[in-house]
This record gives structure tokens, C-alpha cells and sequence, in this order.
């Protein structure tokens, strides 16, 4: 996306480039099977901060440990994009597209985006080299002209409690990311 995006009613949002699918929902969505949703979403969140935050656990105190603990991490990483591309050789993933998520929505661009009003079931996958994706269900809010023009926005349905607070965790850790970035290219520039 070329223009800056509004910033979402619930606050902080982040932007990159993943890869996404969705499908039309034409049933009820069970209250049952929305928690079920929850919980595998939930175990993924909490899965996806270890990852990230497995270095930076270590004091500065023992510097020996925290040469040890970061080449236990790059070689878990090694590790991890073996595994990944093997896999995702198999799979089929989806193409990858700029993608906004927020605590409340997620919006896209595609050339084939869902209709307004419209259920839909969205798999999301926010952690790089990783083929498993954080799965949404919810009603789409853009507008017939912003869908005419390949825009897609998303409200989350049945997204709440723990699972919530975990999204919320990751989209301040990216957004976070996203600000220290830009400070640092204004700052060599």
C-alpha cells in the first residue's frame, strides 16, 4: 500500500508483507468451534513470542551466557529455516501480499477480495518460515468501492480473551519494530 493507512479504532496496527488466504463462510459460526479457534490461535501467539524473545531473556550480567545463548539461537534459526523450506516446498501456501493487521481488523489487497458484509475465514501467516497460520474468522467492513479496487478489510469475529491479548502482544512488538526502523533510517539519512 502506497498511502498510510488510517490507524485502527483500537489503536496500534502493523504492516508487512505476508502471505494470506480466505473463503467464504456460509454457515453459523458455533460458539463452540469459536473457542476452539481461540485456544489453537492462543498456543500459536504465545509459540510465536517465545521465538522472538528467546535472546533477549539473558542478562547483560553474564556475558557468557549470552554469547552461549545467542549462537544456541542462530542455530536454532538455521534450524528452523531448513525445516521451513523443506516443508513449505510441500505445501501450498498462499501468495504473499501486503498485508495490515490491528487488534480489531486486518486489511489487505488483492485482485480477488471478499464482498462486503461477508463471513469469511482468514489464515494468516504472520511468522515467517513457519507453515502454520493464525486463523480468523470475521465479517468483512470495506466499502463496494474500496472491494471494487482489490481493497479488503476485515473485522475479527469470536477473536477474545487470551488469544486477544496475545495479538495485541505481537502487533506492539511489530509496531515497535516498525518505529525503530524508520527512526534509524531518518537518523542515517
Amino acid at each position: 500500500m502506497t498511502e498510510e493507512r488510517e490507524p485502527s479504532a483500537a489503536g496500534l496496527s502493523f504492516t508487512d508483507n505476508i502471505s494470506l488466504a480466505w473463503k467464504l463462510v456460509d454457515h453459523a459460526l458455533d460458539e463452540n468451534h469459536l473457542a476452539l479457534v481461540n485456544e489453537s490461535n492462543e498456543a500459536f501467539l504465545r509459540a510465536v513470542t517465545a521465538i522472538g524473545e528467546f535472546a533477549r531473556d539473558v542478562s547483560d550480567d553474564a556475558p557468557d551466557i549470552s554469547q552461549e545463548m545467542a549462537r544456541l539461537d542462530a542455530k536454532l534459526n538455521l534450524l528452523l529455516d531448513l525445516v521451513s523450506q523443506l516443508i513449505y516446498a510441500q505445501l501450498e501456501i498462499p501468495q504473499i501480499t501486503r498485508v495490515t493487521l490491528s487488534s480489531s481488523d486486518i486489511e489487505w489487497r488483492g485482485d480477488h477480495v471478499p464482498q462486503p458484509g461477508a463471513t469469511v475465514f482468514l489464515q494468516v501467516y504472520i511468522q515467517r518460515g513457519t507453515p502454520k497460520p493464525l486463523c480468523f474468522y470475521g465479517t468483512v467492513t470495506s466499502t463496494a468501492q474500496e472491494c471494487a479496487a482489490g481493497r479488503a478489510r476485515v473485522r475479527y469475529l469470536g477473536l477474545c480473551g487470551s488469544a486477544q491479548a496475545w495479538l495485541d502482544k505481537l502487533i506492539f512488538r511489530h509496531h515497535r519494530r516498525e518505529v525503530a526502523y524508520r527512526k534509524s533510517i531518518q537518523s542515517g539519512s
